[in-house]
């Protein structure tokens, strides 16, 4: 996957300075804020996430195979992940997230019908919950479906 110029423009500025660049008027800055607090220089960010973007189509393409094989497993799978994620997010902060089944029980309405009595406390758990809003409905819709037979061109 290739960055559209404007993508690429977002990262430039996100990361600031990147050691070896200049400003505009030939003089470098003097220091990468992500190196003196983080530890990792806005180079080495940038070079992770476009090896990150760059792998982005082959996972996605397994991920939509895994889907459609097997959306059962897809869809049970998902929402045991997506509920121990927002378990780990809400347990010591909502007071309504006492066990694991009780993060199942509002993770699983967030993939459905979207009702529950439970509601995330945490931005981590809303982040999860919303995720779950736009993904689980339609893992949900297609659970039952029989898993599709491989072709012989893919097995090949």
């Amino acid at each position: 996957m290739t960055l559209t110029p404007e993508q690429q423009q977002a990262l430039n500025s996100l990361f600031g300075y990147v050691p070896g660049q200049t400003n505009g008027t030939g003089v470098a800055p003097q220091s990468d804020f992500l190196q003196t607090w983080f530890g990792v220089s806005g180079r080495e960010l940038k070079t992770k996430l476009q090896a990150l973007f760059d792998k982005k189509d082959a996972f996605e393409s397994r991920l939509l195979d895994l889907v459609e094989h097997n959306p059962l497993d897809a869809a049970v799978t998902f929402l045991t992940a997506a509920s121990y994620a927002f378990y780990i997010a809400e347990k010591d902060i909502n007071p309504k997230i006492k066990t694991y089944i009780d993060s199942f029980y509002y993770i699983s309405t967030c993939a459905s019908v979207g009702y529950a009595d439970i509601f995330a406390a945490t931005q981590t758990g809303r982040a999860i919950a919303a995720f779950v809003m736009i993904v689980g409905p339609a893992l949900a819709a297609r659970s039952l479906d029989r898993p599709r037979a491989l072709d012989v061109d893919e097995v090949i």
